[in-house]
């Protein structure tokens, strides 16, 4: 925590005034700040490094 603010700095994926909760799904990294380039998912990726979560009959990087 800041030491004047007492504002948390969460790692990346995680969010809120303590860090507790996880990104929404579509959004991912610190601060939550970037969205999911995902194209053969469930629009959903890893909320701390992006890695996209393919459905099934989809591989690759961005599931495509």
């Amino acid at each position: 925590c800041h030491h004047i603010t007492g504002e948390c700095s969460c790692a990346p994926g995680w969010t809120g005034h303590d860090c507790k909760h996880p990104c929404s799904s579509g959004r991912w990294g610190r601060g939550c700040a970037n969205s999911c380039a995902c194209d053969g998912s469930d629009g959903g990726c890893d909320p701390a490094t992006g890695a996209c979560s393919c459905e099934p009959g989809f591989t690759g990087q961005r599931c495509q």
